[in-house]
């Protein structure tokens, strides 16, 4: 299976945090790399299990998005950081590939 997931990174100087809206899963860290670093490893990390997993089951853990709270208050701030500061907020997207998922 081959599917993208979008990711938002925001912070400054020494506090980072990331998070995978369409899984839920978020990540804190001292820089921006390292935050996308740990978010990718948990993506993959959390997708194997998930590949390990029953097919109905699978369905369940891949459809597991952030609550719309969550995702308003990054779509404000992304709208927010674009206008008025620039760098400090990242929407980005990171390409998930495993054959391994039904």
């Amino acid at each position: 299976m081959e599917f993208e997931v979008r990711c938002y990174a925001y912070g400054g100087g020494n506090d980072w945090q990331a998070i995978c809206v369409d899984l839920d899963i978020a990540v804190d860290g001292e820089s921006l790399q390292e935050v996308r670093d740990s978010l990718v490893s948990c993506i993959e990390l959390y997708l194997e299990r998930v590949a390990e997993l029953p097919a109905a089951e699978q369905k369940q853990f891949l459809a597991r998005k952030s609550p719309w709270h969550v995702r308003l208050r990054l779509a404000c701030k992304a709208w927010v950081f674009n206008v008025f500061s620039g760098p400090a907020f990242q929407k980005f997207t990171i390409p998930s590939h495993l054959p391994a998922l039904s």
